[in-house]
């Protein structure tokens, strides 16, 4: 079953700058899970393209090449129509 997307502003989603409310999410949500870096999933566990859109360009500024890779996969996977 094809997971379900959500597009919500990162704008609007707070609790990506807040490390604490991070620490409650799953590892799972994170392109980078170890450090919990890369969120692409919303707090109800619904794919966010543009989370994936910033995953992409955050990485490849960062030189992080294997998440700016599976961004761009999962993001062909679920949100190009």
């Amino acid at each position: 079953m094809k997971p379900k997307t959500r597009n919500v502003a990162v704008s609007n989603l707070k609790w990506v700058h807040r490390q604490s409310e991070r620490k409650k999410l799953p590892a799972s949500y994170f392109l980078l899970p170890e450090k919990r870096l890369f969120p692409y999933r919303n707090k109800d566990g619904t794919i966010n393209c543009n989370l994936l859109r910033a995953a992409i360009v955050r990485a490849a500024q960062h030189g992080y090449r294997e998440v700016e890779e599976k961004a761009r996969r999962l993001y062909r996977r679920y949100c190009q129509k």
